[in-house]
């Protein structure tokens, strides 16, 4: 009996061990391991960038062509004086195309225009410019775009501030160009700064251009005679990474409403970035403006846009 017994437990202890390795298969069969997720990327601060070669544009900047299309494209973009307060801007477009962005409305030339121009490859888009203009950028090597391949007349707007562009047809003027790959960072700013949040520059009592710091995106908002500076195209309000109050000297031209701007030699200015303001100089040597910390520092222009406002000095 007892051994009976002993052949009927062992049998019993069989059958559990069986059960349980079958119930262990069935949970292998269903399985699904645990994949863990993948931390999320880290923010570098760290921005790529397709440039290619830079070509620019005089746009118009009276009320009558406002909003004006594309200034948010612009790597930098330039106001200076043209004439009885009125100013005109020079975008200057140096990134790869990702979609068609129109542009303007185009305006005509400045000598000073021009100038500044030649500092980014020399291609302007303009309409056209007055024969003391035209004798006074003599020799430059200006390369100017003004066919009507390139530009056309939007009917929906009165001339002459319906002269318009696009990126696209830009670069097509141009050329072709290498396009290289730029990793860029915000730069660590020096310290020596003023609070910054808000700027006002009086052009005229009928010009008025003002900024105000957006804490939360980083940049500085645009307001141009109290009224948001927006693209035509998104609606979205114009900002910049850093705004550039520089001072040149401005002179009248005898007997004319316009005005003749020094671009050359050195000077003062202002720089507003990160909420911060700087004292700055400027010095224009070898064809190309530099700025620079009052400790000598150069001022870096390559991480985010930048409007530079040109004023008197």
């Amino acid at each position: 009996m007892r051994r009976w017994l002993i052949v009927f437990l062992i049998l019993l202890l069989s059958f559990t061990i069986m059960a349980g390795c079958g119930r262990n298969n069935d949970n292998n069969n269903n399985f699904e391991p645990t994949v863990p997720e993948p931390p999320p990327e880290e923010d570098t601060g760290i921005v790529t960038l397709q440039k290619v070669d830079p070509v620019t544009a005089v746009i118009n900047n009276h009320a009558a062509a406002r909003p004006q299309s594309g200034l948010q494209e612009a790597s930098i973009v330039y106001e200076f004086l043209v004439e009885a307060g009125y100013t005109r801007l020079l975008a200057v477009y140096d990134t790869k195309v990702e979609e068609n962005v129109t542009v303007g409305p185009v305006r005509s030339l400045r000598p000073y225009f021009a100038v500044q121009a030649m500092e980014h490859g020399g291609w302007v888009a303009h309409s056209g410019y007055s024969e003391r203009t035209r004798n006074l950028i003599q020799g430059l090597g200006l390369r100017e775009i003004t066919s009507g391949t390139y530009l056309y007349r939007d009917n929906s707007r009165n001339a002459p501030h319906n002269l318009y562009t696009s990126m696209e047809q830009l670069y097509d003027a141009r050329g072709d160009s290498e396009v290289r790959t730029v990793n860029v960072e915000a730069p660590d700013l020096p310290e020596g700064y003023q609070e910054g949040l808000e700027l006002d520059i009086r052009y005229a009592s009928h010009n008025q251009v003002r900024y105000e710091y957006d804490a939360e995106n980083e940049v500085y908002l645009r307001f141009v005679d109290g009224r948001e500076s927006s693209d035509r195209e998104t609606g979205k309000q114009y900002n910049a990474r850093r705004v550039i109050v520089r001072e040149n000297r401005v002179t009248n031209v005898p007997g004319e409403s316009l005005v003749d701007i020094d671009l050359s030699g050195s000077g003062s200015g202002l720089l507003y970035e990160e909420g911060r303001k700087y004292e700055i100089t400027w010095e224009k040597s070898g064809g190309e403006t530099q700025y620079y910390y009052q400790d000598g520092t150069p001022v870096d222009l390559s991480f985010g846009n930048t409007w530079i406002q040109v004023v008197r000095q």
